[in-house]
């Protein structure tokens, strides 16, 4: 059994948990940015293929406190790397660093990585060769205030870069937050619509979820196929039986936009993730009641502009209300769950037309720090 770390967005933590729980059948533990839980390499492959909230899945070698640079480099020494790293393969690592020290994230990054080939002469006799650009095996570094992790990572480039979007809207949400606000939302594939869908991004997820369409489909290869402990065999058995559960019904997923330029691109990224047969598009205006009235979604899930230019104040207290307005008179028992940089804006006039807000929390996309809400019509 591994320690096991999947990084995930900020405020999306529990989700993130849950659906790893539901993948592993195992028990987690929740964190900042980042769910643990232990699991075999069976788990590190079908998190990695199944997963639609998580970036990076991590082996941890290391979790504790630490003092200074001497002492990273004590750390990373004392641990053992023979287990996952081959002889001839070079190996980088990357650290991400919060908080307040006396040292740079390259700083702790080389102390890391002289521990780790210090490490390896001594067990294998052999100098690792270090290749920034582009290693076989990626030791990752985080550090936050004193406590250090150190970790193998397992997946590569971050799954929030799935691979389809060839249109990139200029206010696109991540893929991961997109996924993560449909399992928030409790969605099971009844009629839903993005009346702001921009790119598509959530109208995709939404239809790869419904089918089951595991995210491997984007990724050409995982890191974790380098690694010494990688069993190609059992890799391949667990894809097979995941895709076997895939299917290619038709679901009412349902999006609108403003822009013929932002639908076009849409439809691009809908073909290029193969769901442009069961979802819908139409040139339609989000404030206007009748762009509804031929439409019962049950859940609608937006990510609206947030009008984070002077400018674009007035247009976002206009375009909220409007929105609003719209799908308070013309819809009752729905689930809306919307993400914006506007709290206040939002909130003041969705209590002023009387909408439930069910739930609130924090979301960080990005460097941005957003609220999502999830309201009842």
């Amino acid at each position: 059994m591994y320690d096991l770390i999947a990084t995930t967005n900020r405020g999306m933590e529990d989700v993130c948990g849950e659906e790893i729980k539901k993948i592993t059948k195992r028990s987690v533990d929740i964190d900042v940015n980042k769910v643990f839980f232990k699991g075999g390499i069976e788990d590190i492959y079908i998190v990695n293929i199944m997963s639609r909230t998580i970036h990076k899945l991590i082996i941890a070698l290391y979790r504790g406190g630490f003092k200074d640079l001497n002492d990273i480099y004590r750390i990373a020494k004392g641990l053992s790397y023979s287990e996952y790293i081959k002889p001839d393969q070079s190996f980088a690592v990357r650290t991400a660093r919060t908080g307040s020290h006396e040292f740079t994230s390259i700083e702790a990054a080389a102390n890391i990585g002289k521990g780790i080939i210090d490490s390896y002469m001594v067990e294998e006799g052999t100098r690792l060769k270090v290749n920034l650009d582009n290693p076989d095996i990626e030791v990752l570094c985080l550090i936050r205030d004193r406590e250090i992790i150190i970790g193998i990572n397992t997946t590569g480039e971050s799954l929030h870069k799935r691979g389809y979007r060839v249109y990139n809207h200029p206010a696109a949400l991540k893929p991961t937050i997109a996924s993560a606000m449909l399992l928030y939302s409790r969605w099971s594939r009844e009629h839903i619509l993005d009346p702001m869908c921009g790119g598509g991004t959530i109208v995709i997820e939404a239809a790869l979820m419904a089918r089951n369409i595991p995210i491997s489909k984007f990724r050409r290869n995982y890191a974790f196929r380098k690694l010494k402990i990688h069993d190609e065999e059992l890799y391949r058995k667990i894809s097979e039986a995941v895709w076997n559960s895939v299917n290619y019904d038709c679901y009412g997923i349902y999006g609108f936009e403003v822009s013929p330029k932002h639908i076009q691109g849409a439809y691009e990224n809908l073909a290029s993730a193969e769901v442009d047969d069961t979802v819908k598009i139409f040139l339609r205006n989000a404030v206007r009641k009748d762009s509804y009235v031929d439409l019962d979604p049950k859940h609608i899930i937006v990510n609206p502009p947030y009008g984070l230019r002077e400018k674009g104040i007035r247009y976002i207290e206009e375009l909220y209300r409007g929105f609003l307005e719209a799908i308070s008179n013309i819809y009752s028992g729905l689930t809306l769950t919307l993400i914006t940089a506007a709290e206040q804006k939002f909130l003041k006039i969705a209590l002023e037309l009387g909408i439930n807000i069910a739930d609130l929390r924090y979301v960080m996309h990005g460097k941005l720090k957003t609220a999502v809400f999830k309201c009842t019509l």
